[in-house]
């Protein structure tokens, strides 16, 4: 009979916020992706974040994720601070790049969006604004062109 392995408190706490910053359930790979590098099996770390089988009690969650926060929020302020002196030696791409995944991060723990998508549809509008201008530009030519 094999070894059960066994979590503790902490160690669930921070799986399941290391799902909340991988944008799981929303982001599809998320669950499989923190499994594997908690090698901890799929099913188990569902089971944590739904809280349906040993959950992690929810102030050691709260305060996971408060820490996780704030390490982000330091290291996105000292990656951008860094970044003009990095330049020389590294590429800037690079650079924002990783400061724009930690920025990612702390949107999804806050509960914040990750991005926004607007549709704007000026079409109508600008039909409207158009066919204003040509109705007043013929309604001047006929009061122009009438007699007096």
């Amino acid at each position: 009979m094999a070894n059960r392995r066994r979590y503790d408190d902490k160690f669930r706490a921070s799986a399941v916020v290391m799902l909340d910053a991988q944008g799981y359930p929303k982001k599809k790979g998320a669950l499989a992706a923190v499994a594997r590098h908690l090698n901890v099996p799929n099913t188990t770390l569902h089971g944590w974040y739904q809280q349906k089988h040993n959950p992690a009690p929810t102030e050691l969650r709260t305060e996971k994720k408060g820490d996780l926060v704030a390490m982000l929020q330091t290291e996105i302020a000292n990656a951008l601070l860094e970044a003009p002196q990095a330049r020389p030696e590294a590429n800037y791409r690079d650079l924002i790049t990783g400061a724009a995944i930690m920025i990612d991060k702390l949107q999804l723990l806050t509960g914040n969006p990750t991005d926004r998508t607007e549709i704007v549809n000026n079409a109508k509008d600008a039909l409207i604004s158009r066919f204003g201008s040509i109705a007043a530009a013929e309604g001047n030519k006929e009061s122009s062109q009438r007699p007096n």
